[in-house]
């Protein structure tokens, strides 16, 4: 009698912790442990619930039926594929409860990338290497999500500075921020590479490494604005008139990151040392 009467207090409470047509928080699997503790149900009971909200939604909106199997899936752990029948009760494939795995990690992971930002710091990478496996999204996926994210920071320093040089109407002179938003693309990218080689970096998130922007769908579009950022901080680094390596190292370094042919940037090189050439008095 006191296991009915607790299925039927956490039929009708427990629909607060389960996701529903609203977005996923990442707060919803432990809400429910919680609450499948605090109520005393052992995991077959629970299930069973989880079951009858499933009826439900499965009826209203598929969306809200694979955040209920992600999440599900994610409290039972190993036991899901022997209390949570899916496939049986409502026809579905592997592969659909797949893509409900996949799809649902990959909008929480999303969330929590927004926690990285260019500083970087270990704790933030480990814990989001922990959340990572914990909605068991698979490192292909989790590191080009890293990856992405880390162009978009990029794209966002490309941005800004083109907006500054294109606004800028003293001729011959390089704004300082633009070149400040330069240093920070070049000081994230040897962040990044830098710890994609550190000791127990297996600890990190995926898709550490160094950026490029070669091969984006829209690159071809970029690649002129692309050109003309390089030249102005090509022009400020040249200034003096003299190339030797550790100029040539950070102007490398930009040529790959913003994914410039070979042939391209030596060509803008020569360009710019050829006019700050003629700019000197005889």
């Amino acid at each position: 009698m006191e296991s009915v009467h607790k299925m039927q207090h956490s039929n009708q409470s427990s629909v607060t912790c389960m996701p529903g047509h609203e977005a996923l928080k990442g707060t919803e699997v432990e809400a429910i442990k919680k609450f499948k503790k605090a109520l005393g149900l052992d995991d077959v009971d629970a299930a069973n619930m989880h079951m009858a909200i499933g009826r439900r939604l499965y009826r209203e909106r598929l969306d809200a039926f694979q955040k209920l199997i992600f999440v599900s899936n994610l409290v039972f752990g190993d036991a899901s594929d022997f209390i949570l029948p899916w496939k049986h009760l409502f026809g579905i494939t592997d592969y659909q409860i797949d893509i409900a795995m996949r799809e649902n990690a990959k909008i929480l992971y999303a969330l929590e990338l927004k926690s990285i930002g260019r500083g970087l710091d270990i704790g933030t990478l480990i814990e989001v290497r922990r959340v990572q496996l914990a909605y068991k999204l698979f490192d292909e996926v989790a590191a080009d999500m890293f990856k992405e994210h880390a162009k978009k920071l990029v794209q966002e320093n490309i941005s800004s500075a083109l907006s500054i040089l294109k606004s800028n109407t003293s001729a011959g002179n390089i704004p300082t921020e633009v070149i400040s938003e330069v240093n920070s693309i070049l000081a994230f990218n040897k962040l990044l590479t830098v710890l994609s080689k550190f000791p127990q970096g297996d600890r990190f998130a995926r898709g550490l490494g160094p950026i490029s922007l070669a091969g984006d769908f829209d690159h071809d579009k970029m690649v002129g604005d692309l050109k003309i950022l390089y030249a102005a901080y090509t022009t400020e680094v040249l200034s003096d008139g003299r190339l030797d390596d550790e100029k040539l190292g950070p102007l490398n370094e930009l040529r790959n990151i913003f994914g410039l042919g070979k042939r391209e940037a030596e060509a803008i090189i020569e360009g710019v040392m050829s006019d700050v050439k003629s700019q000197v008095p005889a």
